[in-house]
């Protein structure tokens, strides 16, 4: 029986990473999240977020400044990961690259988006971007908390 007590303990937190990861969507990176990110608090703390690319990257190179063990490269691949699965994009800055990768839209539709604000001034909420000819629409609301201001 005392084993089976030291024994559970020990059980648990070998899974509990299991558990968390598949929290994280399948992609390239996420091997990295979970073996870098995931040495020193749970893959929920990541997958809870959302932050520009930007942002990402200033979380990723702090917690590097705080401990964590990650190449250059591995730092890159992390942020590239974090950015298209959790990431924000200022819909009034953002580039039209970064725009169709967060927004999973189309280049044209995120030359859209940059000619309408142009054109037109800041966005200031979802209904102001649903304004933008060309722009699939539909999946916007689902996507809101992608979109910052």
């Amino acid at each position: 029986m005392k084993l089976l007590t030291l024994a559970v303990p020990f059980l648990i937190s070998a899974l509990v990473p299991l558990v968390q990861a598949q929290d994280l969507p399948d992609g390239k990176g996420k091997d990295l999240v979970e073996q870098v990110c995931g040495a020193c608090h749970g893959t929920d703390l990541v997958s809870s977020r959302r932050a520009t690319k930007q942002g990402w990257s200033y979380i990723v190179d702090d917690m590097v400044s705080r401990g964590a063990s990650a190449t250059n490269d591995q730092i890159a691949q992390i942020n590239e990961y974090l950015s298209k699965n959790f990431g924000q994009v200022n819909v009034n800055k953002g580039p039209a690259t970064e725009l169709a990768s967060v927004l999973e839209i189309t280049p044209a539709q995120a030359d859209a988006i940059v000619k309408y604000r142009t054109e037109h001034g800041d966005f200031k909420s979802v209904d102001d971007l649903k304004k933008v000819p060309g722009l699939e629409t539909a999946g916007l609301d689902k996507k809101k908390d992608r979109v910052a201001y």
